[in-house]
């Protein structure tokens, strides 16, 4: 059996990796010109001039420790099981560094089935994401450094200025005293980024295992720790159901008590008005939370998940402007994303996406 000649002209002479087309059955039945030259490269490739030999049985006799992969990915592909199959792995030869990309994908041709197999040398790729992880992990210890390291001046600035306040009381006049309650409420403010500072830098190092987690008994642990908070305003939470996902729970319970404390933190000057819901697409929910507060302009909705950066003074709204970008990257850790709906006046609706377990 030979490539259908379309089929051919509109695969191997429009892509630039190596490129074989199989059959159902996984024999190739034709290769493009790079094929033959990536051949030498790779365990996991038939030798040049490979029209008619089975891939699968080239696989099956390889001593690659990522044949089997291989193998189970082609025959899902062709057993109509799945459209796509990818497979990262490295270079076999001690002496290289290569990473490949090996991805077989389904395709009908005049209502017969062919796998497209592709591969191609992702070695840049992988060694930019390397240096990307490696600098990553250096920031991540840096700001552990500087964060552990700033706590005991700090603790000693305050504790001194408690000192001269009790022992000078007598002495001091008004001004003095407003002074030093400002430099005492600095060190405070201070010492509170830099904890937020060294949870941030914590969450992908310091983080559990993953395991499933009941949102729904996350969120009444939070609510019943921000019920005199609610109750003290008037305001109302509402939960409805919610999943169970897959994910660390102490920063899950984290990500919600942010976001729970800031509905009610930004309720204007009506009642904080709550509402949580879940709702599941595709292998993964999306976790709504809803208030009627003040609202966040469009144009501040990407800022507001910045480190430090906040859209109100502190005399407006008390805060060390890191709860968000805490959340944000808690909600990355998992293989999720946070988004922000919202509009002045009109509250906020916040939309966790977190894969499902």
């Amino acid at each position: 059996m030979e490539i259908p000649e379309g089929l051919g002209s509109h695969v191997l002479d429009t892509f630039v990796p190596s490129i074989a087309v199989l059959d159902d059955d996984g024999t190739i039945l034709g290769t493009n010109e790079a094929w033959n030259s990536f051949a030498e490269e790779n365990e996991l490739q038939p030798p040049v001039d490979s029209a008619g030999v089975n891939y699968i049985d080239i696989c099956e006799d390889s001593d690659s420790p990522y044949a089997e992969q291989a193998v189970e990915g082609i025959r899902a592909v062709l057993g109509d099981e799945r459209e796509r199959f990818t497979l990262e792995y490295p270079s076999h030869s001690p002496d290289s560094q290569w990473w490949f990309q090996l991805t077989v994908e389904r395709t009908r041709y005049e209502g017969d089935l062919y796998a497209i197999v592709s591969h191609r040398n992702i070695t840049e790729r992988k060694l930019s994401e390397q240096r990307v992880e490696e600098s990553n992990e250096r920031l991540q210890q840096f700001a552990y450094a500087v964060s552990h390291d700033l706590q005991e001046p700090l603790r000693m600035i305050t504790s001194y200025l408690g000192l001269i306040e009790r022992r000078y009381e007598d002495e001091l006049d008004e001004d003095g005293r407003e002074f030093i309650a400002f430099a005492v409420d600095g060190a405070e403010r201070m010492r509170d980024m830099i904890e937020g500072l060294l949870e941030y830098s914590r969450v992908e190092t310091r983080g559990n295992p993953f395991e499933p987690v009941d949102l729904e008994t996350v969120l009444e642990e939070v609510s019943t720790d921000l019920q005199m908070a609610i109750d003290d305003d008037g305001g109302e939470l509402t939960i409805e159901s919610l999943p169970t996902v897959e994910g660390d729970r102490s920063q899950l319970r984290r990500l919600f008590q942010n976001l729970l404390e800031n509905a009610i933190k930004y309720s204007g000057e009506d009642p904080p008005r709550v509402h949580v819901e879940a709702e599941e697409s595709d292998d993964e929910w999306i976790v709504a939370v809803s208030d009627d507060g003040i609202g966040i302009d469009p144009e501040d909705q990407d800022r507001i998940f910045d480190v430090f950066d906040r859209l109100h003074s502190r005399e407006e709204y008390e805060g060390t402007g890191i709860g968000l970008a805490l959340c944000e990257r808690i909600a990355e850790r998992h293989g999720g994303t946070i988004e922000v709906d919202s509009e002045p006046g009109e509250g906020s609706t916040f939309f966790v996406t977190l894969p499902a377990a």
